[in-house]
């Protein structure tokens, strides 16, 4: 019998989707017995997305000219909602996501899981150790007392990489490292 308000189509369809789901996410892919210190790598997506949301809405007002780059930071500090707030979470994040990130690697050093039939795991997570290190050392100018410093071209590189060239390059990596997760499925000690 369906729900009230609800088609029969509608109810059959839904208990298809999380079946769908049950049999291809949540049986398949986690271990029974697995630790938070085995999620470290679900919470490094977690933070690289708290990251781009944050910084798709600074992406609004920041001007990324030495001249400007002072005032649009104060700007959202003080004049946009709750920009304050947006700004140091944007701040802080990359400091976690590097220490998940860390964590998440030395973790699977030490265990051996990189090895068979893991290689592959292993180098895309060295790439993405990489490029959230780059990510932070090129946000890291875009500060309004560093920008000051730069040229314009400078600065418009620094900029350009930040927003786009590293976080695409960020993501195509974590395409590849959860397709392969997926395909060998997560190690069972993890």
């Amino acid at each position: 019998m369906s729900k009230p308000g609800v088609s029969g189509n509608e109810s059959q369809n839904t208990g298809i989707l999380k079946e769908i789901i049950e049999t291809n996410i949540t049986r398949k892919l986690i271990p029974k017995g697995l630790s938070w210190l085995g999620c470290m790598g679900g919470l490094s997506l977690l933070a690289f997305l708290i990251q781009l949301g944050t910084g798709i809405f600074l992406m609004f007002y920041f001007i990324p000219s030495p001249n400007e780059a002072a005032a649009s930071f104060q700007r959202v500090s003080h004049s946009v909602p709750y920009g304050w707030l947006i700004q140091r979470i944007h701040s802080v994040g990359p400091h976690i996501m590097i220490g998940m990130v860390f964590s998440h690697m030395l973790r699977i050093y030490f265990k051996g899981i990189y090895r068979h039939p893991r290689e592959l795991h292993w180098v895309s997570g060295a790439n993405l150790l990489i490029l959230t290190l780059l990510m932070y050392y090129t946000g890291s100018f875009l500060k309004a007392n560093t920008a000051a410093e730069l040229s314009k071209f400078q600065l418009t590189c620094f900029y350009t990489l930040h927003i786009a060239g590293i976080p695409l390059a960020m993501i195509l990596f974590m395409g590849m490292h959860f397709f392969m997760v997926r395909k060998t499925g997560i190690y069972e000690q993890l």
